[in-house]
């Protein structure tokens, strides 16, 4: 009788706090709690392997460097952050900014007719002719017309002046950090002193530009043409990068290019020469071997032919000393942050570029793992696809080798009223399961404990009135007593 009176008080008192109770369970089991990771510090990085410049080839240009394309590692280096004049390499960042900003099929008439007597590379556009966007970037990109850089300048940025702002807001973007363009095809006047960039900014802006598929596939085009235009008759063009062509000329070349060497090497894949009197010889090349990436960039060599000889050298010496590990690709999805008042109670992340860590050739199996943590455990919603929302770190046993950003890979918008509970948009209809099932289990256990209820009194009332009859029967037996 007690205990029937004592749980009867207490489920009266607590009737609030035991349907919170019952919520909080159908959040946790409908999978919506919060659980966030507190933000990392910044790990101590160390070398992935042992970088020694001791047997490194001797280099005839002024400013050099090798580096892995996906870590980012020094190779080797010589004035590599000396400022110099680039000559047209300076179009593989006019060639990305236009690809960034233009339609490929996006028509564009010169405004300029190219003086057949002038100085410089070009496809002699006639004013009013008519170019597609793509058309003109395989010019400057193969046989770097001067003529398309200024036509593509325009096209994009209104005028030259504030395409070369693009440029240089661009080249930051890139990692860049000593360099200063002042127009768009490195063709430099007089007037034209501070036009500059270093062997090092010109990997970096390298690097970023071969994430983009269109420039990869025009820097590796050997032979290209141009339709006839409304001017002109048809264009053939043969890209200037002697490492990706062979002997075997499908275009009439220049007698000063047809009687140069040929450097074929076969991992390259692009990117760009140059060459003016102030720049010399210059080339950045990006080649390809076992999943292997590497850029070379050799500025102000004194021979047409030393340039690509350097660029070989010094690919044979990088191949041969180091081989990149892959850690992960860009855009492969590394894992899903929790986020706080979303249509989504999770966001997926992953990297704008592949991760890899250099390691030397005789380190065959290194112990390579990661480490992935949010930036905030309150990032709230809404997420914006590429969001930095935290690191990836890279191990090499107990070393931290390598640490990269993760970004959003995709969009998550803010949710309704229930994500300020911790219940997004997507779990809302699991969440009204869970409060459904909750109430029916409080209705039967309800309906239980009064079943038990009244059943537990029937047999108290039973048993007092037994007693009373037993009370009643020992008086018949003795009246006297």
């Amino acid at each position: 009788m007690t205990v029937v009176s004592n749980w009867q008080t207490i489920f009266s008192k607590n009737k609030k706090r035991l349907a919170s109770v019952i919520l909080a369970a159908a959040l946790f089991l409908t999978g919506v709690a919060p659980s966030f990771a507190a933000k990392s510090d910044e790990a101590e990085i160390k070398p992935s392997a042992k970088i020694s410049w001791e047997d490194a080839p001797a280099i005839e240009g002024t400013s050099a460097i090798l580096m892995d394309a996906k870590s980012g590692e020094i190779l080797y280096e010589k004035n590599a952050y000396e400022k110099r004049d680039p000559a047209s390499v300076t179009k593989i960042l006019t060639c990305l900014v236009a690809l960034e900003t233009l339609e490929l099929d996006e028509k564009i008439t010169s405004t300029i007719e190219q003086d057949p007597a002038s100085s410089g590379t070009s496809i002699l556009m006639k004013k009013g002719e008519v170019f597609t966007v793509e058309q003109l970037l395989y010019a400057l990109m193969l046989p770097s017309a001067n003529d398309a850089a200024v036509a593509l300048a325009e096209a994009s940025g209104g005028s030259v002046e504030n395409f070369c702002e693009m440029m240089n807001e661009r080249a930051a973007r890139c990692g860049a950090k000593d360099t200063n363009f002042t127009n768009p095809n490195g063709f430099n006047e007089p007037i034209q002193p501070k036009h500059k960039t270093t062997a090092y900014d010109l990997a970096m802006i390298t690097k970023e530009a071969m994430k983009n598929k269109t420039f990869r596939e025009i820097v590796s085009t050997v032979d290209y043409y141009i339709p006839k235009t409304n001017m002109s008759k048809k264009r053939a063009f043969r890209n200037s990068n002697r490492c990706i062509s062979d002997g075997v000329s499908k275009v009439k070349l220049p007698d000063y290019v047809e009687n140069k060497g040929f450097y074929r090497y076969e991992p390259a894949i692009g990117v760009k020469t140059g060459y003016t009197s102030t720049a010399g010889s210059c080339f950045v090349g990006w080649a390809e071997k076992d999943d292997t990436d590497m850029i070379v960039v050799v500025l102000n060599s004194s021979t047409y032919e030393s340039r690509f000889e350097d660029a070989i050298a010094l690919w044979d010496y990088g191949f041969e000393k180091y081989y990149t590990y892959n850690v992960a690709s860009a855009g492969e999805i590394l894992d899903e942050f929790r986020i706080k008042h979303g249509a989504k109670g999770e966001v997926t992340v992953t990297l704008n570029e592949d991760l890899g860590v250099t390691l030397n050739k005789e380190d065959k199996d290194p112990d390579i793992n990661t480490k992935i943590e949010p930036y905030d455990r309150k990032t709230k919603a809404p997420v914006k696809e590429g969001d930095e929302l935290g690191t990836i770190t890279v191990y090499k046993g107990d070393d931290a080798v390598e640490q990269r950003i993760l970004i959003a890979a995709e969009n998550v918008e803010k949710g309704g009223v229930l994500s300020y509970i911790g219940v997004p948009d997507e779990d809302v209809p699991m969440f009204l399961i869970g409060i459904v099932i909750a109430l029916i289990l409080i209705f039967v256990i309800y309906n239980v404990y009064r079943r038990y209820q009244y059943k537990q009194k029937k047999r108290v009332r039973a048993q007092i009135n037994r007693d009373a009859r037993r009370r009643e029967w020992d008086k018949e037996k003795n009246p006297f007593d």
